[in-house]
């Protein structure tokens, strides 16, 4: 094993041979070989990560704090892979020395062990805590928002820059990781503000010589994938402009590369504008991509969800869900509607909907639990070959989640089965509290003063626009997308009542404007919503600021004709606008 400049010493213990620092030796080791039994009886070490292919320890110690990761062979693929290449642990740890000699900070590895039974084996890695530390995506969303205002600006400036000049030294050096998002690097904040910035998870990084353009931007858009969501336009400018200087300050030069893939980035601002441009689109389309694919995995079993049946009833379900709770509701569905203290919500020929306390890991949570009946004896017959109501809205409750949309987080979704068909169906989600509909919304309104009252409506008019805007950016469609289905709770805008979404390949013209145009048949009467009120939506979605007008006349004019065809129908049929 190459192991740098580090002093390691061999020892051996029942089923792996370890290489250590001398200095941790009797630390990590007793009679019996690793201390990892002691340490959990003793409460100094706990599970942070658990999976069928690894399990990552915290262990802290009077004299040390440290990680251990085990890696196991979780199917017979891992199995097959160890034969042709090394086992995990060691190309981390191996990876880790190589990355601190291109003087790019990292992790600092105390220990390696390697099964050395017959055949591939279990590895084990052990690496020092970097204390005071956590991942950027952590600082990003919990601890920055905890700051001052005024510090949170500077650190939010600086991080981004530092962010910037720390991703092109990594491509500057040649380092490609395949992995790299911001929960994958760790940043420390010091007394003076400074911010320092290390990698970690390095099974997935490849060392080569300095990165072209192709593949720096490939990984680039992986990073990109999460901040896109999360950090301003100007964060993200920020980030590139350092990123750039980086990359062409005297490092490239000092690599003697040449050939035309080694031509990293091109002198001429314009030129960097277009990659930017390019970087931003090629980030979408993968997230785009990575969404679709995402969306498959609430209905597979896993370490968030997992498949449940019974010989009547089938479905899905969070792990979190206790299993007594699971249980008493798939041996009747139907038996919280029957309950003493529940709220029914609405109770009409095509659902039923209920609301009501359920305990969740131990605590008591308002939750939300509709049943979609079965309406005609089409209905099981056409599950076979569409998705129904019921699983679509657990998909999408979780798909909209997944892409940094608010809507309440789906518990579980149930339907009652004879063979293959599929009757009632049954969805459980958590309550979205102190929500009011966009309607009961407006009346709140109405009880203070006209200054205040205008002020809020305009900042939901914004924020309303800018959820629609996404979900439409995302290429979903919401048919049936009401006031009453946007509720505004936390001083946020929150989506519900789901099953009307789905998801298209490229999202036309039309879809759009039928859902700001059934948006907007609900406050068809409502004279508290202007004209100017709707101008302003209608410039929030189009985002005028960015990318002029947009044709906002064309808009105006194709909502308000759908709306009256919509208005219309409903006179014919005599059914009102909700």
């Amino acid at each position: 094993m190459s192991n740098g400049t580090l002093p390691l010493v061999d020892v051996t213990t029942p089923g792996v041979r370890w290489r250590v620092l001398p200095d941790c030796r009797d630390l990590l080791f007793g009679p019996e070989g690793l201390r990892l039994q002691e340490w959990l009886r003793g409460g100094m070490a706990q599970v942070v990560k658990h999976g069928p292919h690894r399990t990552v320890y915290r262990v802290v110690l009077p004299e040390l704090s440290f990680y251990l990761k085990h890696y196991r062979l979780a199917d017979l693929r891992a199995w097959a892979r160890q034969l042709v290449r090394p086992a995990k642990a060691r190309m981390e740890f191996d990876r880790a020395l190589a990355i601190a000699a291109r003087q790019v900070p990292t992790f600092s590895p105390l220990a390696v062990g390697e099964g050395h039974g017959q055949g591939p084996c279990d590895s084990f890695l052990i690496t020092r805590s970097l204390e005071n530390a956590e991942p950027v995506s952590a600082f990003v969303e919990s601890s920055l928002p905890q700051y001052s205002p005024a510090r949170h600006a500077l650190l939010r400036r600086r991080l981004a820059e530092e962010l910037g000049a720390f991703v092109a030294k990594l491509h500057n050096t040649g380092i490609v990781h395949h992995d790299l998002h911001a929960a994958n690097i760790l940043v420390h904040v010091h007394g003076d503000d400074r911010l320092s910035l290390h990698l970690i998870d390095l099974h997935a990084v490849n060392l080569g010589r300095p990165l072209g353009w192709r593949v720096s931007r490939d990984n680039l858009v992986v990073m990109n994938r999460w901040f896109v969501l999360r950090a301003s336009r100007s964060d993200r400018l920020r980030f590139w402009l350092a990123y750039c200087r980086t990359r062409l300050g005297p490092a490239q030069g000092e690599t003697g590369a040449s050939g035309p893939e080694q031509c990293v980035l091109p002198r001429s601002c314009y030129a960097w504008r277009d990659l930017a441009r390019d970087l931003e689109e090629q980030t979408w389309r993968s997230n785009l991509r990575f969404w679709a694919h995402r969306d498959r995995r609430c209905r597979e079993s896993n370490r968030y969800y997992h498949r449940v049946h019974t010989r009547g009833v089938a479905g899905y379900a969070v792990r979190e869900l206790d299993p007594d709770v699971l249980a008493n509701l798939m041996a009747d569905p139907d038996v919280p509607f029957k309950l003493p203290g529940v709220k029914l919500l609405k109770d009409s020929r095509s659902s039923t909907v209920a609301e009501f306390d359920l305990r969740i890991w131990g605590q008591s949570r308002r939750v939300i639990y509709k049943r979609f009946r079965v309406t005609s004896w089409r209905d099981p017959w056409a599950a076979l070959a569409q998705i129904t109501p019921a699983v679509r809205s657990w998909i999408y409750g979780h798909g909209l989640r997944e892409r940094c949309l608010a809507t309440a987080r789906p518990l579980a979704a149930l339907h009652r089965r004879r063979g293959r068909l599929l009757y009632e169906g049954y969805l459980l989600t958590e309550k979205i509290l102190d929500a009011v509909d966009l309607h009961g919304y407006l009346s709140q309104l109405q009880k203070l003063d006209a200054e205040a009252g205008l002020t809020l409506l305009r900042r939901r008019i914004d924020q309303v626009a800018t959820i629609i805007k996404g979900l439409h950016r995302r290429q979903l469609s919401h048919r049936d997308l009401k006031a009453g289905n946007i509720l505004v709770a936390r001083d946020r805008v929150w989506l519900i009542d789901l099953v009307g979404i789905k998801l298209y390949r490229q999202l036309s013209f039309g879809r759009r404007v039928q859902n700001l145009a059934r948006l907007h048949a609900s406050f068809y009467k409502n004279s508290q919503v202007t004209r100017t009120d709707k101008l302003r939506f209608l410039r929030a979605y189009s985002q005028w600021g960015l990318f002029g007008k947009g044709g906002w006349k064309n808009w105006w004019r194709k909502i308000d004709a759908a709306t009256q065809a919509k208005v219309q129908r409903n006179l014919r049929s005599g059914r009102p606008l909700a």
